[in-house]
């Protein structure tokens, strides 16, 4: 039954495209694993269990999944130090980390960088798609930003250098499984989680698939390096597993195929951030292309949070240097795409022209207009519009819809007098408002206070900016002068603007877009901290419940938080009552959904 599990062997297409883009290291089995979390859905969309299968581990299975996860590389250090070998490594097995380039690292040409903590185990072919498959926490490779900073062979669990000890705590890879499997069932492209294994030292080992885990920094690399056969061969390999997964569809060959290939980066790229700063997700962009997958999705959890309102002045503090902020991503994709230009540029003319030439190309004021599409589709599905209704609005009621922009980021940038605030993991200048709240209330309020023959109801500025104010802001934040007096009116005219723009029975509009509007702007949603918090509970019972009754747990929560008109199944109360270990871990997930619902 759990035969196709032995095809995830270390072999892997992407060796064939340069003999230099990777570093091959044995593994051995790394013995007490435990399968903390498996993702049953994906496992059958891989064909690794049957689609009847029920939701439950088995013997088999366990040992399946662990036999095939549950591995250790050997590194330098090893080789060097060690004075026996385990015998139990897989022998006839070798997985790659692979090269690319990474910011952290002195050198900014990926000579030294990529999967520092990573292999990939290899890669799935089922009948629609192809599938690459890759593990966290397997133990630290010569290109971890740690080992450059040594200068050394590092031993795997060392803390003495930053990024090298080749671990993963359990923490983050729970977390990057929970928060993975939201994103994609609210359709937000991402990576995925296969499994979480966790050990007794609380470290981990997490199982990422994706249908392609290539990131614009392989084929960057190649670009920075001017090796023009490796940057040829690793693009073209890029583009056939997307036209097999069916993800593009291009002309067979010569120049039309790339300069094509350009108009599907400028969507996915421009698509990927818009959701990203509407939906209020901070993920590191750069322009080397690390922290994101080439094919425009979200990777590496670690790095991720979600707000519960517009903090774009949030910067995550690193080692060394501070985070890009929620709208500068743009920014930072457009870059990404800017450098696509230049590699297709240098794969069609093999001449490498500096990245500056392509400042004003067209291609980046294609992606500006995209972008700005994207951001304007996202923002009325907020407010509660359909897809149909959407696409009206934007061609018929294109002023309107600008307008109604403008306005509501007003809101949303208004920022708390104090200034700006440490947090735990770097520096936030708060906001003031939380506009999702105005977005869910508002209808019901027109609803209710709506009479027939009378005028179009409007709210008191008061009453408008108390609804959607922050509980941490002080009186002095929310003062209405006459400017912001004027705004709250703005805001109120042009949404009428838009409801009456879809039908002159804006009613009935009206009832759809609050059914809407209420699930997708849910008060108890997710955020960073919540997030944290919800893990760390999980974990604190984790040797007191049964596996089976954790997973159903965890399948319940993220069940809860897509935040989908028609597929919202939120926690009901009666699943909050009695003893159990199942129900005691709900209450505790609600609670911290509560406490942690206006925070980062």
């Amino acid at each position: 039954m759990y035969n196709k599990f032995k095809k995830i062997n270390g072999q892997h297409p992407w060796r064939d495209v340069s003999e230099e883009g990777f570093i091959d290291y044995p593994a051995y089995y790394r013995k007490g694993g435990r399968v903390l979390y498996f993702n049953y859905d994906l496992a059958k969309e891989l064909g690794l269990i049957p689609r009847k299968h029920p939701s439950k581990l088995n013997p088999k299975l366990i040992d399946a999944i662990l036999k095939t996860f549950s591995i250790r590389i050997l590194n330098e250090h090893d080789w060097v130090n060690r004075k026996s070998l385990p015998e139990d490594h897989h022998a006839d097995k070798l997985y790659m980390a692979t090269r690319y380039l990474q910011l952290q690292h002195e050198s900014k040409r990926g000579e030294t960088s990529g999967d520092g903590r990573s292999v990939w185990n290899g890669y799935i072919k089922t009948k629609g798609k192809v599938f690459d498959v890759s593990s966290r926490g397997t133990g630290s490779t010569i290109l971890s930003p740690g080992v450059a900073e040594a200068g050394a062979h590092v031993e795997t669990g060392s803390d003495s250098y930053g990024y090298a000890s080749g671990l993963a705590d359990v923490e983050e890879m729970l977390g990057s499984a929970i928060m993975s499997e939201i994103f994609y069932r609210e359709g937000i492209p991402t990576e995925r989680c296969l499994c979480v294994i966790d050990y007794k030292d609380k470290t981990s080992v997490g199982v990422r698939t994706a249908p392609n885990l290539i990131r614009p920094a392989h084929l960057f690399r190649y670009l920075k390096l001017g090796q023009w056969v490796e940057l040829k061969k690793s693009y073209d390999y890029f583009l056939k597993r997307q036209e097999r997964n069916k993800a593009v569809s291009l002309p067979k060959s010569g120049k039309t195929r790339y300069l094509k290939s350009l108009d599907y980066l400028i969507h996915v790229y421009a698509k990927l951030v818009a959701v990203l700063e509407e939906e209020y997700i901070f993920n590191w962009l750069a322009w080397d292309g690390d922290n994101v997958l080439a094919e425009g999705a979200v990777l590496d959890y670690g790095s991720i949070r979600q707000f519960a309102a517009k903090h774009n002045k949030y910067r995550y503090e690193d080692v060394d240097r501070f985070s890009t902020s929620l709208t500068e991503q743009k920014y930072e994709a457009k870059n990404i795409v800017q450098t696509f230009v230049q590699a297709i540029d240098f794969i069609i003319t093999k001449e490498k022209k500096s990245l500056k030439e392509f400042d004003n190309h067209s291609v980046l004021e294609k992606f500006d207009k995209c972008y700005l599409y994207e951001r304007q589709q996202r923002m009325l599905k907020r407010i509660g519009f359909s897809n149909r209704q959407i696409l009206k609005l934007i061609k018929t009621k294109q002023e309107e819809v600008v307008g109604f922009s403008k306005v509501f980021n007003y809101f949303e940038n208004v920022k708390i007098l104090k200034g700006e605030v440490r947090v735990p993991d770097g520096i936030d200048h708060p906001p003031v408002f939380l506009v999702r709240n105005i977005l869910r209330e508002f209808p019901r309020f027109l609803l209710k206070n709506q009479k027939k023959g009378k005028p179009w109801p409007y709210m008191e500025a008061e009453d408008f900016c108390q609804i959607m104010a922050g509980s941490y802001v002080e009186k002095k934040d929310l003062e209405c002068n006459d400017y912001r007096r004027a705004k709250a009116v703005e805001f109120q005219d042009l949404y009428k603007e838009l409801i009456c723009g879809i039908s002159k029975t804006y009613k009935i509009t009206l009832k759809g877009v609050l059914k809407k509007s209420s699930v997708i702007n849910y008060e108890f949603r997710r955020t960073g901290d919540g997030l944290t918090w919800i893990v760390n509970e999980a974990l604190s019972v984790i040797d007191r419940i049964d596996q089976k009754e954790l997973q159903d747990t965890i399948d319940r929560f993220i069940a809860s938080q897509v935040l989908i008109p028609g597929k919202w199944n939120p926690i009901k109360s009666k699943e909050l009552k009695g003893r159990s270990m199942k129900a005691r871990l709900l209450r505790r997930i609600v609670e911290n959904l509560e406490l942690y619902k206006e925070l980062i």
